[in-house]
Parts: structure tokens; C-alpha cells; sequence
């Protein structure tokens, strides 16, 4: 027989034997399912993932201190230990053109903002007009933070359009207007100057209860009382450059300051590069579940196998009238190791919808299109055609070896 008469033979086989087919395909479903839904949710949670650490912007790059190895990381950190005013001037004048912000911040505590009976609860946090750029926020009303406000350390503030909401009933004309909060540091007044738009939240964001209230960084480190420098800073570099090699010119040049330095020293990481390392580590944690999964397929190719060794026992008779009639063992070899791909390659495309359907509920709660890419259905597929040419050799292999004569008289 020829291929296309041994395909058709295997299909009204399986349609003879409808319940024990599927049965029989059912641990390949199971695999293959598995390992498409696994893979399509993995690269759906890769995509949220740096979908939501590029609007973060993927020229910055982050630089912050931290203790020196043997130098003695228990050490608390000092008012020289800090990235002073003065250094992050040297470098932004040294490294000019490749630049476009410097992004500081300092941390205030939280706030309380009383509207009749109705209390709004807000993180201080003291910024610099490159804050803007840098953490991507985009105002809606009025201005940001501007270095006049910095230099004048300047009550002012730049507020979410949720609180604006809270406060005025809507963010369209609060600029201007007075908010009178308590702090941790005694009741202050700041004047608003600018509303900004909240980024949405995500599932790997989520929204605080809180709403950022944005000050000057001088007047929030007056506030507190800490006029030391700073533990950290994020660099929006020029687009078109090598943000790894800047950023490690950054980490060189601000080490510079801390060679005598016993306790700390500079780092730097571009956002590129945390990316790359995100996606590493997404990309094995899959690759690993997904091999888990699939040890499914192997139970699945037992249960084939089991399945056509039963094939051959009842159709032994067939095979000894066969063999009897001239056919060569290779012929029916052939026949059973078709049938069985034909099982495995049916299964594997049951799989593939189910996967693809489970690998689309995923993405609905990850709020991120899941779909399985050409690759993993090329090897899914792939892999179950080696299935079934593996576990249905030895079956086949067993009616290609029977006595024809011994096989003429099995009852």
C-alpha cells in the first residue's frame, strides 16, 4: 500500500473507534495543550512586563549607591556618603550631549488633605523639573515643577486629576487654589500649579489607594530636614547612543567621587539592559514549566503505544492474510507506525486549539493579547509526529515481525 491508502486506512480505523481514538489522544491534547497555553501566557506576561517598564522610558538609566563588597554592608549611610549637588553638576556638564534629563527625587512622607468629611491620603514626594521627562508624566493642566520653584524652594505643587476630582469635583480649574494638609512634620500649605494624569494600572502596577503629590525636591528635603544629597538619581540619556556602555561611563565617573570610600560606591543600569534581563529570566521560567508540562506527552505516547499494541493483537489475522499475500514486513511496519502518527498528529492539533483557547482566557486576566506564535505550533506539532514515530515503532515493529502462519491461526 501506499501512503495515502495506509492514511486512509488509519482514519476509518479511528472513526470505527471513536471513544477509544479520543481516549487515546488524550494525554497528547493534554500535553500539547499545555505547552501552547504555558508558552502563549509566558510571552503574553513578557510583553505586560516591558510594556510597563518602557513607559518608565527606555533611554533611563538608574544610578544609586550601595555598599562596597568586604567593605561592610551593615555601615549606616552619611551625609558624605551621599551623591552630592555638586558631582551630579560635574557630570551632567561633562556628558552634555548625551543627556536630555537628570531626575531627582526625595521622599516627604505622607499627607493628609481634610474636604469637608472627607479625608484624601497623599505620598509627599519632592522632584526636579527633570522628573517630567524622566518618570514620563504628562501634565494636563498648568505646569510642572520648575527649577525657578526649586531654586525659591517654593510651596507649590503639581497634583493628580484624581485628587483634583477629590478636592474640586474636577481637574479643569484647581491651578491656582490653596491645599492646607497635615504631614508628618506639622500642617503646611502648598499652591497649586499644575494637575497631572495618572498612569492606569496594571496587573503588575498597581494603583495605590494613595495619589502622588509633587513638590519641589528642595522643599521636600527642607521639609525633612535633609539637605545631604542624594542615594540616587535616573539619567534620561539622548536617544541614539549606547545606553550600556553610558551607563557604564556613568557608574566609572561617579566612582570616581568614592575611591576612598570604605562603605559605598556608585552603580549604574540602563533600563535597556534590566529589560534584556527581565526577558531572560521569563523566557527560562517558561522554557522550565513548559518542559514540566510537557512530561504530559509522555504519558500520552504510552498510552498510544499501549493502544496499538492492542491494535495489532486484534488485527493479527489481517496481518498474517497480509503477509501471507506477499506483503514485506516494511509494508507493514509502515502501516501501524502511520497509524499512529496519525493518532499523535490529530492530537496535537486538538492541543494546539485548546491551548490557544486557554492561552487567550490567560491573556483576558493579564489585560495582554495571548496568542501562540508559528514557532511553538511548528514544534508542537513537530513533536507530536516524533511521538507518534517513537512509541510506534516498537508496536509496529512487533506485527512486522509475526509468523504469518502463526498469525493465520490467532483466534
Amino acid at each position: 500500500m501506499n501512503l495515502l491508502e495506509n492514511i486512509s486506512l488509519a482514519i476509518n480505523g479511528l472513526i470505527s473507534n471513536k471513544m477509544r481514538a479520543l481516549l487515546t489522544m488524550l494525554g497528547i491534547i493534554i500535553g500539547i495543550g499545555s505547552v501552547i497555553a504555558i508558552t502563549s501566557v509566558g510571552n503574553a506576561m513578557t510583553t505586560s512586563v516591558n510594556d510597563a517598564l518602557a513607559n518608565f522610558g527606555i533611554t533611563n538609566i538608574s544610578v544609586y549607591l550601595s555598599s562596597k563588597e568586604g567593605g561592610g554592608g551593615g555601615s549606616a549611610m552619611t551625609k558624605d556618603d551621599y551623591i552630592a549637588t555638586d558631582m551630579i553638576a560635574k557630570y551632567q556638564k561633562k556628558y552634555a550631549d548625551k543627556i536630555t534629563a537628570i531626575g531627582l527625587s526625595a521622599s516627604a512622607g505622607t499627607g493628609k488633605i481634610k474636604n469637608g468629611h472627607k479625608t484624601s491620603n497623599v505620598s509627599l514626594s519632592g522632584v526636579n523639573e527633570g522628573s517630567m521627562l524622566v518618570d514620563n508624566i504628562t501634565v494636563i493642566r498648568g505646569r510642572f515643577i520648575a527649577e525657578k520653584d526649586e531654586q525659591r524652594v517654593s510651596k507649590v505643587a503639581v497634583i493628580s486629576e484624581r485628587l483634583a476630582a477629590e478636592l474640586y469635583g474636577s481637574a479643569d480649574n484647581p491651578i491656582g487654589k490653596q491645599i492646607r494638609m497635615e504631614t508628618n512634620y506639622g500642617y503646611k500649605t502648598y499652591t497649586v500649579v499644575g494637575v497631572y494624569q495618572e498612569a492606569s494600572s496594571s496587573m503588575f502596577m498597581r494603583q495605590d489607594t494613595r495619589t502622588t503629590f509633587y513638590i519641589p525636591v528642595t522643599a521636600a528635603k527642607e521639609l525633612t530636614g535633609d539637605d545631604d544629597g542624594y542615594q540616587s538619581l535616573t539619567v534620561m540619556a539622548a536617544r541614539g547612543i549606547d545606553y550600556t556602555q553610558f551607563a557604564d561611563d556613568t557608574q566609572n565617573f561617579f566612582n570616581t567621587f568614592y575611591t576612598k570610600n570604605k562603605f559605598f560606591q556608585c552603580f549604574a543600569m540602563s533600563l535597556e539592559s534590566q529589560i534584556s534581563e527581565m526577558n531572560s529570566m521569563m523566557g527560562t521560567l517558561t522554557l522550565a514549566i513548559s518542559i514540566i508540562a510537557a512530561i504530559s506527552l509522555l504519558v500520552g505516547g504510552i498510552g498510544v503505544m499501549n493502544i496499538m499494541l492492542v491494535s495489532v493483537t486484534e488485527r493479527t489475522r489481517e496481518i498474517g492474510v497480509r503477509k501471507a499475500l506477499g506483503a514485506p514486513d516494511s509494508a507493514i511496519r509502515t502501516q501501524f507506525i502511520v497509524e499512529s502518527m496519525i493518532i499523535c498528529l490529530i492530537g496535537g492539533i486538538f492541543g494546539i486549539i485548546l491551548g490557544a483557547g486557554l492561552g487567550y482566557a490567560g491573556g483576558l486576566l493579564l489585560k495582554q493579547a495571548a496568542y501562540p506564535t508559528l514557532s511553538s505550533i511548528a514544534v508542537a506539532v513537530g513533536f507530536s509526529m516524533v511521538i507518534g514515530i517513537f512509541f510506534g515503532y516498537y508496536p509496529a515493529n512487533k506485527a512486522a515481525k509475526l509468523d504469518p502462519i502463526e498469525a493465520l491461526r490467532y483466534e
